[in-house]
Parts: C-alpha cells; sequence; structure tokens
C-alpha cells in the first residue's frame, strides 16, 4: 500500500513538473500573440485612430483614449455628454483581434454592441479602417434617429 501511495506521489511529481513546463511555453506563446497584437496596433489601428481622431475632431466630436492596456485599444468619440460611441480594439482568444463598438444614445443609453472578430493574418489596415466607420455610421444614424423622436431630451453639444 505504500509503495502505491510512493509511485503516486511520484507520478504527482512528475505531473507538477510537465504543468510547469507547460504553463511556461503557454505563457511564452502568450507573450508572443500578444507581441502580434501590439505590432497590430502600432501599425493598423493607431494610424487609422490619428485619421478618424482628426476628421471627428474637426466635425464637433471630443476625441479620447480612455485606455490603452497591452492588448487593448480604447477610443472615445463624443458628440454630446450623454452621445458617444466607444471603439475598443482587443485580443480575442490568443490569434484574432476583435472590435468592439458600445453606442451610448441620448435618451436611449448603451445600445447593443456591435462586435466583429477576425484572424490576426486577415486584419489591416482596411478592416480597421471599416471598424471605425461602421461604429462611427451606427453611432450617427442612431443620434439622430433619437433627436427626430419628440420624447427625446438629447443631451448638450460639446464645444471644443
Amino acid at each position: 500500500m505504500k509503495r502505491r501511495a510512493q509511485k503516486a506521489n511520484q507520478g504527482d511529481s512528475v505531473m507538477n513538473d510537465w504543468q510547469r513546463g507547460f504553463l511556461q511555453k503557454l505563457e511564452s506563446a502568450k507573450k508572443q500573440w500578444l507581441h502580434r497584437f501590439e505590432q497590430f496596433a502600432a501599425d493598423c489601428i493607431d494610424s487609422c485612430a490619428g485619421r478618424f481622431d482628426d476628421f471627428a475632431a474637426k466635425n464637433g466630436f471630443r476625441v479620447t483614449q480612455p485606455s490603452c492596456e497591452a492588448g487593448n485599444r480604447l477610443f472615445k468619440f463624443a458628440l454630446t455628454e450623454n452621445g458617444y460611441v466607444l471603439i475598443r480594439f482587443s485580443m480575442k482568444g490568443l490569434e484574432e483581434a476583435e472590435a468592439s463598438a458600445e453606442l451610448f444614445i441620448p435618451g436611449l443609453g448603451c445600445l447593443e454592441p456591435i462586435d466583429r472578430t477576425t484572424n490576426f493574418c486577415d486584419a489591416g489596415e482596411p478592416w480597421v479602417e471599416a471598424q471605425f466607420q461602421n461604429a462611427l455610421d451606427a453611432f450617427i444614424t442612431h443620434f439622430g434617429e433619437a433627436g427626430a423622436s419628440p420624447a427625446n431630451q438629447g443631451g448638450e453639444l460639446i464645444t471644443a
């Protein structure tokens, strides 16, 4: 009986060694994919964001970047205090990029998020640009519809 317990403990030790080695390899793989996302962000997201920031600012939006963490980029395009869109680019799993847009419309609150995912090999500036365009188009469409509603009080326009 004691021999079985000793063998079981040896098996636990071997398994623990394997687990430690596996976790080291997993962490290394995660770092490589995170590095790939950061390179994608520098090459595609940041440059597209700059163009959209400039355009939106010239047209009455206040544009900020509330957070920029590894594996994540967040942009806020605000037309009023209560009317804005948050556009987030992030890693999904280890090999995909995700774009998510949350629309906040005066009188309606937060609408259903718009989520798009693509493999990193398909993600480039055209994909990023399309995500900014889709998010801003959806925002201004809903914002305009809410403004046409007599029940909606709306928010104060932001002045730069």
